[in-house]
């Protein structure tokens, strides 16, 4: 964390007080931002998201395949395992996947591949 007063904590703290100007109104990091007290986080080409906790803690993703849908429900649980309470994240645990406008399957972050 930044030291108060310091050209740094000035920006983490304007982005944590604006986070739709840091990310647009309606994207989900700004919501995430806003669901989970503190936190700074930032998306980025490619399926990347970094979020950090106002005492040190960090988290990274990357989405091999660039695509976006999974970025936040990964991100997510990389946040949990860090600590956030689950609760304040259940509503970025996946999304319906849609097929001619009707739900069809889901994205949902699992724990592990079996290798079978």
């Amino acid at each position: 964390s930044a030291a108060p007063g310091t050209a740094e904590a000035k920006v983490a703290d304007a982005m944590r007080g604006h986070a739709e100007m840091a990310s647009g109104a309606s994207r989900d990091v700004a919501a995430l931002m806003r669901a989970v007290p503190g936190l700074l986080a930032k998306d980025g080409f490619e399926g990347v998201q970094v979020a950090a906790l106002p005492d040190g803690r960090a988290v990274a993703v990357k989405i091999a395949d660039g695509a976006d849908r999974a970025r936040i429900p990964v991100a997510a649980r990389a946040l949990e395992r860090a600590g956030v309470d689950p609760a304040l994240l259940t509503g970025f645990a996946g999304q319906a996947l849609l097929g001619g406008g009707v739900p069809v399957g889901a994205v949902q972050v699992v724990d592990e591949l079996d290798s079978a």
